[in-house]
């Protein structure tokens, strides 16, 4: 069961309309600053943040935090930099359950999250007969088959240039590798821990692995003890 973090910005809407016509600047400037101090924060807690929609950010957390602390700390160091209140709420269980925030159960903490760092064959090469711009729609259209097909087991998240990133419970292990692999030329790194910020660097291991093999396999996996 994983545990996950919800962060809103609470009257966000209220606060853009507040800024005038001349205001995407700003608000993607404040929203990159929130993002930055919230990654950064979570991380000593051996956690890492995904930004989805920015009023609204993810916290994939360790099972065994000290919640309390955890919240009041995030809420001091966000204080400085963000124009809103801001609401957390910490949620344990099956992905899907949390995410539609249809289970509160912390006793169902406990669980290894299963992160999968996957990325495309030779992206680089096809950026340049194409341009930045067509290889980051197709990749788009990526992330959102894998969304799509994923939905009732894992979170899908960009991550930026041909990288996407897939998190799971570890019991949901085979079947999102099964999904994850019906698509040629990816190559995906596994990372499995309590801990969502050692699976992350454990999904990068083993990716690099993969790349200096020169890709004579799909997949690799690593777990800590």
């Amino acid at each position: 069961m994983v545990q996950i973090g919800f962060l809103e910005f609470l009257g966000y809407r209220e606060w853009t309309e507040s800024l005038g016509h001349d205001r995407e600047w700003y608000i993607q400037a404040t929203q990159a600053k929130l993002y930055q101090i919230n990654q950064l924060f979570t991380s000593q807690y051996e956690g890492l943040v995904l930004p989805l929609r920015y009023d609204m950010q993810l916290m994939i957390l360790p099972p065994e935090i000290d919640r309390e602390r955890y919240i009041k700390g995030l809420i001091e160091a966000l204080k400085p930099y963000t124009p809103t209140e801001v609401s957390i709420e910490l949620m344990c269980g099956p992905i899907p359950e949390v995410l539609e925030r249809r289970n509160h159960d912390r006793e169902k903490c406990g669980g290894k999250v299963a992160v999968f760092h996957a990325d495309l064959n030779y992206f680089t090469q096809r950026t340049k007969e194409v341009g930045p711009y067509l290889t980051y729609l197709e990749i788009l259209d990526v992330v959102h088959e894998y969304a799509m097909s994923l939905k009732e087991a894992a979170i899908v998240q960009y991550l930026g240039g041909d990288n996407l990133a897939v998190i799971a419970e570890k019991e949901k292990l085979d079947s999102v590798i099964n999904e994850l692999v019906k698509r040629k030329g990816i190559k995906i790194g596994i990372g499995i821990s309590y801990s969502p910020r050692k699976a992350f660097a454990l999904a990068a291991k083993s990716l690099g692995v993969i790349r200096k093999e020169g890709r004579v396999r799909t997949y690799l996996i690593e777990e800590d003890s």
